[in-house]
């Protein structure tokens, strides 16, 4: 499978972004992910314009809700609990918009991260398992996955959530 393939499909469920725009994001992931780099080095000129523009993103809604219902939010939601309405000043809905679209990123890099560890530990033979990596804060979503082997189900791979803590590490018999 190609390696853009898992982002790809992932960012076709916002709306907002333009084809061209998607594809500019999922080559940078593509990049970011051949030279080890992590978000924070994606070049920023060509983040700028597609973090500033308003896009919806279902799957936040829907894991905003599921938290909201639990009253327990995981740590890197802190600028997404709420969404901000028209009297919020520019500077919050900007804060909102950026970070939402941070999340989107972050959501994208470990999709792409959890799968090439997989298929690194398969293609070796080692059996892997979730590890929720972290300050050890309970969360609703991963709890039931960590500490458990990874079989053969794609969707039972973090990210679980946006901002999702969660790894996929090699079992290492000791």
């Amino acid at each position: 499978m190609k390696h853009e393939l898992y982002a790809g499909t992932a960012i076709i469920r916002t709306h907002g972004h333009f084809a061209e725009e998607r594809q500019d994001v999922t080559r940078l992931l593509k990049e970011a992910a051949m030279r080890g780099r992590g978000i924070a080095e994606f070049p920023a000129a060509g983040l700028a314009r597609l973090e500033a523009e308003e896009f919806a993103w279902p799957e936040l809604d829907r894991w905003r809700a599921f938290f909201a219902q639990r009253e327990k939010f995981p740590p890197l939601w802190d600028e997404v609990k709420r969404i901000p309405n028209l009297r919020d000043s520019p500077e919050i809905r900007d804060a909102y918009r950026r970070h939402k679209f941070y999340l989107l990123l972050d959501w994208l890099r470990s999709l792409e991260a959890s799968r090439s560890a997989l298929a690194h530990y398969r293609e070796r033979g080692v059996r892997a398992k979730i590890t929720r990596q972290g300050d050890g804060a309970r969360c609703p979503a991963c709890d039931p996955f960590n500490h458990r082997e990874v079989k053969h189900k794609r969707e039972e791979l973090p990210p679980f959530h946006p901002g999702c803590r969660c790894l996929v590490v090699a079992i290492t018999d000791v």
